[in-house]
């Protein structure tokens, strides 16, 4: 207990009980150290009161004695206060950090038990759990493992994996580990410290969830290598080079459009693989683009500080030479320093070949190879801008070939391509190196001769009547179709003049020349002069205006049926009734002979008529035999939108009284419709009585899928040109398979022309073509041909 009068704090009192020992020896040595201390003070005392006084007088004995007996305890009380002092004060500072060890304790269980993931275990020598803290939900099972050991609640797997760890850390070494639940499969990881608890090895084992972390991991793991794959596999050439230009990494694609292995393209210079520089961009030079002329442009595009680059290049891969599509893209840090450029190259040598030949195929007849009329006018052209610059010179010849109909209808298209590949070998190889010979019809052939005057080109043209009659006598189309005509060429010349004039008239006036040709007896050339050609162009006209109209007059024409086959019920489903005009000695003209100067001279809509109505009265006919048939009959596109033809057609159809279904209408897709609202309104009108509309040769241009969008077309015929070579031109396949899949999309009902053969029918019916038009289903021939019961 404290000295009696020494003032004691609660806190004293109350901590009286937990003074340790070690405290309560010190407060005993400085109490003997405190009581020596007084009894040297009071001998000191005594020794002064027996010396004399200042004033040689020695003190009177009991007042010294009681003064020093007073000192004596003075010094006592005040000894036992400061010793109850310094008691008090290490008896609190004691129990503050008791406290204080209380306090930290509980707040580190507090937190242990908040963390959901986290669990403290102590193991001892014995591998027994003894104390469990923290065990969240996670680890909620695992509370009953308090005073078990190791081998009670694990599986013999994680036995041989904990007891190495815990037996590590009792001898002082730390360790993690991982293992997973047997009853939840969860994955946990375990670290095992060593523990010293009062001279004694334990280990303080800490597990925590690693499940999540685990399967974030894993899923990071798996997207990063997708992604490697990905890029690996990419159909994309992919690298990357450092910011001083050296390729890092690139994947097969890349290598492949080199042509070497990586460990020759890895560490070596992009600039020197990808020459950035060339060509230009189609849309020249950005505001970035001049540094990319630098010889390391991937130094020059970071310094540039434009994000990326694109580029057409022309590499050269060993012998090979490849175009590539380029771009490159600089990579940045979070802070924004550039790190490195990726750099994706795709292969587009395929697609530049492609776009060539299809550049190539509109500029080329497909048959003979020779260039088509729409590049014999773009180089007749040039030549007129050279004569301009310079002198006129040269000529435009046409050569059509004579009886050449008896070789097509007598054994077919097939022989008749023969001849006329047999022809255009004989005219290229009679033409000079400067001059231009180009097929710009069936049997029609256009050359310009660049150089020579008239005498010179009237000889040459002479020569060329003479060769083509000649160079074919032995073709064996002659003794199989037992011809009775030999075939000839006649041939219209003019001379060139590039003044006032174009390449489309220079052909106009050659071809009247020819047709003077053939009036004066075929098989020979007419050379036309400047007047010669105006006084043609007149009477051309006049003449050819004069027989439509006496044909129409006098019913000198006549309807040809071409059937069309059903691909789906693999039947006759439709007829097209093609006009031809009878001659004078009872021969048959084709339509392309008349039909042009009928649009011209303005009968295009009287002939029309004319064919509408024998087209109905014969479907008139045809539907009392089978009820279901189509007929097809060709429009002007100056005839369509002419709402009087429209009003025509619907009486012809009351006073018939067909079914209009059965009727249906075709306009070229190279027609000139002369107003799109009054195409709309004259096809609305007919299309309410049941009258439906093709578009023919579908594909040949672009106004094609600008009418399918404007006009109410049921029917898309697909050109011939495209037909006869899918079978054998993977290109011509793939335009055919194109075109079916748009018409499919639309809803069209799908023909194809130009069916020659039975493996085109065969290929028509894999792509899903709705019906077939050839020869190979029926040549034109009267109707009486395909229904007797006519006759």
């Amino acid at each position: 207990m404290p000295a009696a009068g020494t003032a004691c704090c609660g806190s004293c009192r109350a901590s009286s009980s937990v003074t340790s020992s070690s405290t309560m020896r010190r407060q005993s040595s400085k109490r003997r150290w405190r009581s020596s201390r007084s009894e040297r003070r009071e001998r000191q005392f005594e020794r002064e009161a027996a010396m004399p006084n200042e004033h040689g007088g020695r003190p009177r004995p009991r007042l010294r004695a009681k003064n020093l007996r007073q000192g004596s305890e003075r010094a006592k009380r005040q000894g036992s206060a400061r010793a109850a002092a310094l008691s008090a004060s290490a008896e609190a500072v004691a129990e503050a950090r008791f406290q204080s060890v209380l306090e930290s304790e509980l707040r580190l269980r507090l937190l242990l038990e908040q963390l959901p993931d986290v669990l403290m275990l102590v193991v001892d020598d014995e591998l027994r759990y003894q104390r469990i803290s923290g065990a969240g939900d996670v680890f909620a099972r695992e509370r009953s493992w308090q005073g078990k050991t190791l081998f009670e609640v694990s599986n013999s797997e994680n036995v041989a994996i904990l007891e190495k760890a815990f037996r590590d850390a009792l001898a002082g070494t730390r360790s993690t580990v991982s293992v997973t639940a047997t009853l939840s499969g969860r994955e946990s990881e375990v670290t095992s410290v060593p523990f010293v608890v009062g001279g004694k090895r334990q280990a303080l084992i800490v597990v925590r969830d690693a499940t999540d972390t685990r399967g974030r991991e894993m899923a990071l793991r798996l997207v990063t290598q997708q992604f490697e794959q990905l890029v690996q596999e990419s159909p994309t050439g992919i690298a990357l080079a450092d910011t001083e230009g050296r390729i890092a990494l690139v994947n097969d694609a890349f290598c492949v459009l080199f042509g070497r292995p990586s460990r020759e393209l890895v560490d070596t210079s992009a600039a020197e693989l990808l020459p950035m520089m060339h060509p230009e961009p189609a849309g020249g030079a950005g505001p970035h683009d001049s540094g990319l002329h630098d010889a390391n442009w991937v130094a020059a595009l970071i310094d540039s500080g434009a994000e990326r680059v694109n580029r057409q290049i022309l590499l050269t891969a060993g012998l090979v030479e490849k175009r590539a599509d380029v771009t490159a893209v600089v990579l940045r840090d979070v802070s924004g320093e550039p790190t490195s450029v990726l750099i994706n190259a795709y292969d587009t040598s395929e697609q530049h070949r492609y776009q060539e030949h299809l550049a190539y195929l509109a500029a080329h007849d497909a048959l003979t190879g020779l260039p088509n009329r729409t590049e014999f006018e773009r180089l007749l052209d040039e030549h007129l801008d050279n004569c301009r610059w310079g002198s006129d010179a040269g000529a435009v010849l046409v050569l059509d070939l004579d009886n050449f109909r008896e070789i097509n209808d007598s054994l077919g298209h097939g022989a008749g391509d023969d001849f006329i590949v047999a022809m255009a070998a004989l005219l290229s190889r009679w033409i000079r190196s400067t001059d231009v010979v180009a097929r710009i019809g069936g049997d029609e052939f256009a050359v310009l001769l660049t150089a020579g005057d008239r005498e010179h080109i009237e000889t040459a043209v002479r020569m060329l009547v003479t060769l083509v009659r000649d160079g074919f006598q032995n073709f064996p189309a002659y003794e199989e179709a037992s011809l009775t005509r030999r075939v000839t060429a006649s041939v219209g010349a003019v001379a060139v003049t590039s003044e006032g004039t174009s390449s489309a008239e220079l052909l106009s006036d050659a071809d009247l020349a020819m047709y003077d040709a053939k009036t004066s007896g075929r098989n020979g050339y007419s050379f036309f002069d400047s007047s010669q050609v105006l006084a043609a162009r007149v009477s051309n006209q006049f003449n050819w205006k004069e027989k439509i109209l006496a044909a129409i007059e006098n019913d000198n024409l006549v309807l040809h049926a071409q059937p069309i086959l059903d691909l789906n019920t693999d039947t006759i489903s439709s007829l097209e009734l093609l006009v031809r005009m009878i001659d004078a000695d009872g021969g048959l003209i084709a339509p392309g002979e008349f039909i042009a100067v009928a649009e011209q001279t303005g009968l295009a809509v009287m002939l029309d008529e004319w064919v509408v109505s024998h087209a109905l009265e014969s479907l008139t006919q045809l539907q009392q035999i089978a009820p279901a048939i189509k007929v097809h009959v060709n429009l002007s596109g100056r005839s369509v939108g002419d709402l009087e033809f429209a009003a025509f057609i619907e009486r012809r159809i009351d006073e018939t009284g067909v079914d209009a279904t059965g009727l249906v209408l075709e306009l070229t897709e190279t027609a000139a419709v002369s107003s799109l609202d009054s195409a709309q309104a004259f096809m609305s009108r007919l299309t309410a009585l049941g009258c439906v509309f093709a578009l023919d040769d579908f594909g040949v241009g672009y106004g094609s899928f600008y009418y399918l969008k404007h006009l109410p077309f049921g029917i898309m015929k697909l050109d011939g040109e495209f037909v006869s070579g899918s079978d054998r031109d993977p290109l011509d396949r793939l335009v055919m398979s194109s075109l079916v899949s748009i018409g499919k999309g639309l809803g069209k009902f799908t023909i194809a022309e130009f069916v020659e053969d039975e493996a085109s029918l065969d290929l028509l019916r894999e792509l899903g073509v709705d019906g077939a038009q050839g020869y190979h289903i029926g040549r034109p021939a009267p109707l009486a041909t395909f229904f007797p019961q006519l006759t």
